[in-house]
């Protein structure tokens, strides 16, 4: 059996620059891995066919619709080996969030089959299973501090990032990441530049909140999304945001304290919960994940 740990992220700011012909988005955007974490269990069994389990409830699909079974189908039709296999999933990582839940499953799986048949795939079949499975798979094949552009798999890692300590917000709802990508592209006047949000980075981390072209289309449809971003200015976040396409909520603060005392006391809207979490620096050694076989 191999377990594999799949951090959970944050999009510090999300530029939306322009469309493309596949129907995804060029964007620019910094990606930070975050010690929350989803815990994945993968094994061999007997029969065939690839079984996803772990008491998931009806908001995580268990069959090929899952990205994690799609990982593991692809893993195996590029390295063989056995065709069973038993997949136990353990969430931490709050569903349809804006938090790369699905995406980093899907690394896990591709680095934990890697480790359980013996045999690895090539750096290029790997980045480019990561990119036909989703735009954030390749981040969490090695999550680290990184600036994100193309649809998100052309990563620049960051250098001199420390850690950081984050509350997060999740909402009781989800959101349609195609719709508000969709409706977004719309509005904006396309192409666009990017390269507003590395100069907000520096060696005391995020210096002030940056700009995420999504938001504005994700609040108009739940607009406690920005009256959370206004609460958690009042308490004393230095940075405010909303992570990717929502709808969670994220506020920067300067300690594990600080974040942990404004997580309990902070008043939200109904069905809201607060979740504390820190971010590694650049130079840690902990890029959240890691693969163990036992």
């Amino acid at each position: 059996m191999v377990t594999v740990l799949a951090p959970a992220k944050l999009n510090l700011g999300l530029r939306v620059l322009d469309r493309r012909p596949d129907g995804y988005h060029e964007i620019e955007t910094v990606y930070l891995p975050l010690r929350l974490y989803d815990r994945l269990e993968l094994e061999p069994r007997p029969e065939p066919g690839i079984v996803l389990e772990g008491g998931l409830g009806s908001e995580v699909p268990t069959d090929a619709t899952n990205l994690a079974v799609q990982a593991a189908a692809e893993v195996t039709l590029l390295l063989g080996g056995p065709a069973g296999l038993r997949i136990r999933l353990h969430k931490e990582i709050p569903v349809a969030a804006g938090l790369g839940g699905g995406s980093s499953d899907a690394a896990a799986v591709i680095l934990g089959l890697e480790t359980l048949r013996g045999s690895h795939l090539s750096p290029a079949d790997r980045h480019a299973l990561a990119r036909k499975l989703g735009a954030d798979v390749a981040f969490f094949l090695s999550p680290r501090p990184s600036i994100g552009r193309g649809i998100g798999d052309r990563l620049e890692p960051l250098s001199g990032l420390p850690e950081m300590w984050w509350v997060l917000v999740v909402f009781p709802f989800g959101l349609s990441t195609r719709e508000i990508y969709e409706e977004t592209s719309r509005e904006l006047t396309l192409p666009q530049g990017g390269s507003r949000i590395a100069p907000l980075l520096g060696s005391s981390g995020v210096r002030e909140s940056a700009p995420n072209d999504l938001e504005k289309v994700a609040t108009r449809q739940h607009p406690e999304i920005g009256a959370v971003r206004r609460v958690l200015e009042q308490v004393g976040a230095s940075v405010t945001g909303m992570s990717g396409s929502g709808p969670t909520v994220y506020g920067r603060f300067g300690s594990r304290e600080a974040a942990e005392q404004v997580a309990r006391k902070v008043g939200l809207s109904a069905g809201a919960r607060t979740l504390v979490a820190s971010s590694p620096g650049s130079d840690s050694e902990s890029w959240g994940w890691g693969v163990a076989k036992g």
